[in-house]
């Protein structure tokens, strides 16, 4: 459920989203003022659900705070691939783009705020503002870099291996994730991802 807030939160969160916005939609001041009525800034609490599986995602949004998981149900069991924490773009892409329903859930993991752009302001920006292109550009190629890697390594790495490389790459994933997501993400069972830790902690 999108939570109020007051004006002078809603105008800092907006001024948060055009400084991480800054290097790839460097907009001048009177091109942002038109960009900006395009965003909503959206606050939900822990436990919310941001996207229900068969909504269409309507919004591209950026995490201005907190984090976010995006899981499937697979014959009845939840399966977690992908978390969007602070700064990172929150999205079902194959929904957004295509306007169709999405196939999987988004839910917050603790209270966070999001800066979200509706499809059909940014189709309007497209239109209008080439340079805005590079925004839903930068969104779309960041996901599938981010997918194949993932697939490669389900397929190439052992649950060790992947865990290591999750730890330094997406240190702060072991800090706000709980462990049966973690161990969803990483497609092993809860008790093997304690077993890892175990020997990586007892290896130091």
């Amino acid at each position: 459920m999108d939570r109020r807030l007051s004006e002078v939160e809603y105008e800092q969160h907006l001024h948060a989203a055009r400084e991480l916005l800054y290097d790839y939609l460097p907009l001048t001041d009177e091109q942002w003022e038109v960009f900006k009525q395009g965003f909503k800034i959206r606050n939900y609490l822990k436990g919310d659900f941001i996207l229900n599986e068969g909504e269409t995602e309507r919004f591209l949004s950026i995490v201005i705070s907190g984090c976010t998981r995006h899981y499937v149900m697979v014959k009845g069991e939840e399966k977690s691939f992908d978390f969007s924490f602070q700064h990172e773009f929150n999205c079902s892409y194959s929904s957004f783009i295509q306007q169709e329903p999405s196939m999987f859930f988004i839910q917050a993991l603790e209270d966070c705020v999001l800066a979200s752009i509706h499809y059909d302001f940014l189709q309007q920006l497209y239109l209008y503002y080439p340079e805005s292109n590079k925004f839903g550009r930068t969104a779309v190629e960041q996901y599938y870099i981010w997918r194949e890697q993932r697939e490669i390594s389900l397929m190439t790495d052992s649950a060790q291996e992947r865990y290591i490389k999750l730890m330094e790459k997406y240190p702060i994933y072991l800090e706000q994730v709980p462990l049966k997501f973690l161990a969803s993400y990483l497609n092993v069972k809860p008790e093997s991802l304690s077993r890892i830790r175990k020997k990586i902690l007892d290896e130091r």
